[in-house]
Formats: structure tokens, C-alpha cells, sequence
């Protein structure tokens, strides 16, 4: 059988021509035999092809059998009359393509159910024609025409499939857009029943728990979810935020299946919630893809938020942590910039180890005398706010801020 791309429209018009004058009795000799013909084309069907077995469940047999008759005499009134309407049902057969679908059967059994059928049609006009006395050569362009004829009815059939297929796509790919839309709004109580229609629509199992991946927009070739991605990923890569949210994250394989699918494109990895706390989710990983793009947070493929919350708090608003540091910076501003780096760099140093000087040291990989000497200009600097718990926090805070944006620099 034909493609879905190729629609080979000519080929019935093609085998009439080459058939030549059609025999004076072909009406009388084929037209008793389409009632019976119907019948048995539709048995052999269902005994033959498996997703047809069920045929009369799905479909009136009466429907099924009437439509079949009616091609039969639209195929034999083409015969006689070959410069006739050229009309091969094909609403009809684009129909019974998209009903074919929309009951779950595939392209092959369509497409074999059409190669049963030609095969009985064939054997009964050969029937008929020897018991006319037909030529061979009438018999040939007879059998030539009832495979052509069948074919374009079968691909009408995988037009009218393919094209089910492609709305069931469409529909199901706006309808989940739209539930990822309501899951990063958080839905509440209220919205728990519409949360389970869109659900059921969209084919979505409703998760215990998600995470929302922020992917860099710059870097994607095309707006696109890659084949790779499970079919249980709500993604939508076209909006200005491109985010996937992916059910039970920590399921094993999770980061790879996406690592895989967004190829070259760097992303972040929201931390695991309940599913009412996926904005939450979606919230830190565009923060985290942010700073990743800032060269902030440093990256290979990919970033766990989870692996980044201190520094997600220390940049959540950049704002406080500018007002610390100017602070410290109004301390300082006196020394040249050489002095002032040596001492903050020390400071952060005493902070971080407690004050052990020959830790300090080692860190810093320089001469105790010299840590002595940086220490005691720290305290005609800071005097007693170094001995303060709540002064050391901040400036470890602003201290580790400004160490993480002088990487990037």
C-alpha cells in the first residue's frame, strides 16, 4: 500500500485506460453479485485481521456492510463508464481513517483489512468473468483496475488516519501547555478538581512529586521537546521561560533522560516538591539557570538547585547583600586596593577556620608572622565587631557573595 505522502490519485483513471472498452455485460455480470460480495468481503475482514474482529461492536455490521456495497457499485459503475464522476468515496474513506485511529487501530491493520478485501473482490469478478467468458486480456486490465481502486481507497484511509492522529497530537500537546501552566501557578484546594480533568484529558498521571527544569532559551536550536524526553515530562520550550516539570525526579535514570534530550542546552534542576509547591521549584531553578548564565554558579551540562541553596540565598536578593558590602567596603577605603584585598581575603580566612592562625596560613599559603601582622591591622580596623556572632555571619555572607561574582570576573 501507498504512504500517507504519496497519493497516487491517478492510479484508478491510469488502470481504466489501459483496460480498454469495458465488456457489455460487465453491469449484469458483476452487479447480482455485490449484496453477497459485501457480506463476505466484511467476514473474511474480521476473521482475517485482528483489530477488525471486533467490527460490529464498533460499527453497525448494516453501516459497515452498506458502505461496502456502495463502493462495490461506485467501483463497477467507473467500469462501464470510465469517463464518468470520478468519485471513490473519498469522504467516506478518510472517515473510516480517522475512526480507525480514534479506536486505537493501527495503520497496518487498516492497511491489511484494504488487502483482504481487494483479494475477495478480485477472486469473485474473476469468477464472474470466466463464467461470461471474458477475455484474459479483459480479465487482466479488470484485476489492474480492482487493485488500483482499492489502493486509493486505502489512502484516503491513511490520509483520513494520519490526519486524526495529527489533531489527537495537537490537542493533547495544548492541553498539557496548559496544565503545566496551572501546575508552576500552584494550584490550591479550590483548583484540585480542575487540576484532575486537565489531567486525565492531557493522559497525565498526577505525581506525588515533581521538579521544574529551567533551560537556557539561547543556546536551544529549535523550540522543540526532543523525542528523548519521557512522555510523562510537561514541557513547553517555547515560552520566553522554556521549563520542563518532570514527575518523580529522583526516580534513577531522571537527569540522564534529561541530559540526553535537551542535548546541548544547559538547564537547571529544581529541587524535588510536592506537586502543589512546583512554583517553588520552577522559582529556584530559573534563579539558578540565571546564575549559571552569569558565571556565578560554574556548570558543566547541568545544575541541581539542591546542590546550590546557599548560594541561591545569598543571591536571592542582591540588594542586602550590596548595602553588607558597602559597609565593610566603607571600612576599608582607606587602604589602597593591594591592602584591601589581602585583608578581605584574610578575613574571610579567620572566619571561615575560626581564627586558627596556622590554618589561615595554609590557606592563604602564606608565613604566620605574616597572618599575625594582617589579624592585628583587622582589629584597628573592625575593633570589637569581630568578636560579634551576628557581624561575623553577615560578613561571611558578603564575604562568600563576593567571592563567588569575583570567580566570574
Amino acid at each position: 500500500m501507498a504512504s500517507a505522502s504519496t497519493v497516487t490519485v491517478s492510479t484508478f483513471r491510469t488502470a481504466l485506460r489501459d483496460a480498454g472498452d469495458p465488456p457489455p455485460d460487465l453491469v449484469s455480470a458483476l452487479g447480482p453479485e455485490v449484496p453477497s460480495l459485501a457480506i463476505e468481503i466484511v467476514r473474511e475482514i474480521r476473521e482475517s485481521v485482528d483489530d477488525f474482529g471486533d467490527l460490529p461492536e464498533r460499527a453497525p455490521r448494516s453501516r459497515v456492510v452498506a458502505t461496502v456495497e456502495r463502493t462495490l457499485h461506485q467501483f463497477i459503475d467507473q467500469l462501464a463508464n470510465p469517463a464518468g464522476p470520478n468519485d471513490h468515496c473519498i469522504s467516506v474513506y478518510r472517515r473510516i481513517g480517522r475512526e480507525a485511529y480514534e479506536t486505537g487501530t493501527g495503520l497496518d491493520a487498516l492497511q491489511s483489512a484494504y488487502r483482504v478485501g481487494a483479494r475477495v473482490a478480485w477472486q469473485r469478478i474473476a469468477d464472474a468473468g470466466r463464467r461470461a467468458g471474458w477475455s484474459a486480456e479483459t480479465m487482466s486490465g479488470l484485476a489492474e483496475a480492482v487493485f488500483a481502486y482499492v489502493e486509493e481507497l486505502a489512502e484516503h484511509s491513511v490520509q483520513g488516519h494520519a490526519q486524526a492522529g495529527g489533531n489527537t497530537a495537537d490537542r493533547l500537546t495544548a492541553l498539557r501547555a496548559k496544565l503545566l501552566e496551572l501546575v508552576l501557578a500552584g494550584p490550591n484546594a479550590e483548583q484540585a478538581d480542575t487540576l484532575a480533568v486537565l489531567a486525565r484529558e492531557a493522559r497525565w498521571r498526577i505525581p506525588a512529586t515533581v521538579a521544574c527544569v529551567a533551560v537556557a532559551p539561547a543556546e536551544r536550536a529549535e523550540p522543540h521537546l526532543p523525542p528523548a524526553v519521557a512522555e510523562d515530562v510537561l514541557a513547553d520550550l517555547g515560552r520566553q521561560d522554556a521549563c520542563l516539570v518532570v514527575p518523580d525526579p529522583d526516580a534513577p535514570g531522571r537527569h540522564e533522560m534529561l541530559a540526553r534530550a535537551l542535548r546541548d542546552s544547559p538547564f537547571a534542576v529544581g529541587p524535588s516538591v510536592p506537586l502543589a509547591r512546583a512554583a517553588a521549584s520552577h522559582r529556584l531553578a530559573v534563579q539558578t539557570l540565571s546564575l549559571m548564565r552569569r558565571g556565578i554558579i560554574a556548570f558543566d551540562r547541568y545544575v541541581l538547585c539542591s546542590d546550590e541553596l546557599p548560594t541561591l540565598v545569598l543571591f536571592r536578593d542582591e540588594d542586602v547583600i550590596a548595602l553588607m558590602a558597602e559597609r565593610l567596603d566603607e571600612r576599608l577605603a582607606a587602604l589602597k586596593p593591594p591592602q584591601r584585598a589581602r585583608l578581605t581575603e584574610t578575613l574571610q580566612a579567620w572566619i571561615v577556620t575560626g581564627g586558627r592562625v596556622p590554618r589561615i596560613a595554609e590557606l592563604l599559603h602564606v608565613h604566620v608572622q605574616t597572618v599575625r601582622y594582617r589579624l592585628r591591622r583587622l582589629h584597628e580596623l573592625f575593633g570589637d565587631d569581630l568578636d560579634d556572632a551576628d557581624w561575623k555571619f553577615g560578613m561571611e555572607m558578603v564575604l562568600r557573595a563576593k567571592s563567588l561574582a569575583g570567580s566570574r570576573e
